[in-house]
């Protein structure tokens, strides 16, 4: 493959990643590190010395756990339990319901590998041969499946909060250390003589300030409301930071809590609250100039489109009148030029052998609903094919438009309005208050 082939694929699955706001953790990776390299760089020039080194270590820290613990706990689970228990990882055990016969159906257009795993799904659960357990092997892949979720989530959980003890810990020893040497920081004692009037206004900002929170605060009841969050990355990432936030607030020094309750409220709306509505306002804008972006990346930007689309009208018109779509779903050519769009825009799972589908998968679940609104998408901008050239562009700033007022509302209005508060609260002063507070803690104690 050429070079240059190789730099336009990389473009554009990187701008598929990006632009997928309802179920991949690709945007929040990219909002996150950049962010946090901003935030630092701001604080750096802004803010004091400790302010960079104390949040290089949680930022990167809970940053990383935050974004790969998750998959990486379930990876290892999906290495070693599932083996165990001779399970198939692939398996989305929201298949397994017998809703309105699916699930019967399912069974009887499953192939190969797939087939032979649904045919087990009825017998006994057995553990390396040895043991025979008192329910199915269906029951089994449910089991494990929120056992997955339930443990990935909560080590990932306790290693954020060991993480942020360490910070904390690590600045009181140099704090200690900077006062062993007699080179306490020369700061005006007066400059703080107001910082009990000042803890008033921060907790303000804080309810409950003295409450312990704990996980389960965050975590959703048992049903299909936590179902939506074990299934879809994007949610279950929701809850760890839902944890962080609980855990920065409950571990929080004096002085510090609302500066915590800022940030913490910018990453809810621009990581979670916002990305949609922001991607849904730059689909309207574009429709409003007849260039449809609601597609993903793959889709659009394939050099094929205009052949696929033109190919897709019989069945799409097989599919928008059907009386039963799963089942004609599952009929339609798995080589032909609809499947492969739908699979382009991740709305149909598909099997593939060396990179071409060979059928429609039945280990995951497909929504209805997101394949008729994909139906209503593709005819759409097969009638704008004209404007090709303007709706990748419009794409393409769209994306990445959605990703950079993330960062910059994280990464430079977050720590800039919170560098303003200080100075507004403390005299002019740009320094973290806990800190502050901290070593007047300790000077008067050495003396």
């Amino acid at each position: 493959m050429a070079i240059p082939s190789i730099i336009t694929n990389g473009f554009i699955k990187t701008l598929s990643g990006l632009g997928n706001n309802s179920d991949s953790i690709v945007p929040l990776v990219a909002k996150d590190v950049i962010s946090d390299c901003t935030l630092i760089h701001t604080y750096k020039k802004e803010g004091g010395a400790d302010d960079v080194r104390e949040k290089a270590i949680e930022e990167f820290g809970t940053g990383a756990l935050w974004l790969f613990g998750i998959p990486a706990f379930k990876l290892l689970i999906d290495k070693t339990i599932y083996p165990l228990l001779n399970l198939n990882p692939n398996l989305d055990p929201r298949v397994l319901n017998n809703k309105d016969g699916k699930f019967d159906f399912l069974k009887s257009v499953a192939k190969d590998k797939e087939k032979d795993v649904f045919s087990t799904l009825s017998d006994k659960a057995k553990i390396l041969n040895k043991f025979q357990l008192p329910f199915t092997n269906k029951q089994m892949y449910k089991g494990t499946y929120i056992a997955k979720f339930l443990a990935s989530t909560l080590l990932c959980g306790f290693a954020l909060t060991k993480l942020i003890k360490y910070k904390q810990k690590t600045t009181d020893e140099r704090i200690k250390k900077d006062l062993e040497k007699n080179k306490p920081r020369k700061k005006s004692q007066t400059q703080f003589n107001n910082f009990s009037g000042q803890e008033k206004l921060y907790a303000a900002f804080v309810k409950n300030k003295n409450k312990n929170i704990s996980f389960g605060n965050f975590m959703p009841a048992v049903g299909e409301f936590a179902a939506d969050f074990m299934f879809n990355p994007l949610k279950n990432t929701s809850i760890l930071d839902g944890f962080i936030a609980g855990t920065r607030l409950k571990e929080g020094r004096k002085g510090e809590k609302a500066e915590i309750g800022l940030k913490e409220a910018f990453q809810v709306f621009f990581i979670y609250g916002l990305a949609k509505p922001i991607q849904m306002a730059f689909e309207a804008v574009g429709n409003r100039f007849n260039m449809p972006i609601e597609l993903d990346a793959n889709v659009i930007f394939d050099s094929k489109l205009k052949e696929k689309l033109n190919s897709c009208v019989e069945e799409i018109n097989i599919l928008k009148n059907s009386n039963n779509l799963l089942q004609d779903i599952y009929n339609l050519n798995p080589r032909g030029s609809l499947v492969d769009v739908l699979a382009q825009n991740g709305t149909l799972p598909v099997v593939k052998n060396k990179g071409v589908i060979e059928a429609i998968s039945t280990f995951k679940p497909i929504n209805e609903k997101d394949v008729k609104k994909a139906l209503e998408h593709i005819e759409k901008l097969s009638k704008s094919l004209d404007s090709i050239k303007k709706i990748k562009a419009f794409k393409t700033v769209a994306t990445l438009g959605n990703v950079a007022i993330a960062i910059w509302a994280m990464g430079v209005l977050q720590p800039k309005t919170t560098i303003w508060l200080r100075k507004l609260l403390h005299n002019g002063d740009n320094r973290n208050p806990a800190i502050v507070a901290k070593e007047l803690e300790m000077q008067k104690a050495e003396s």
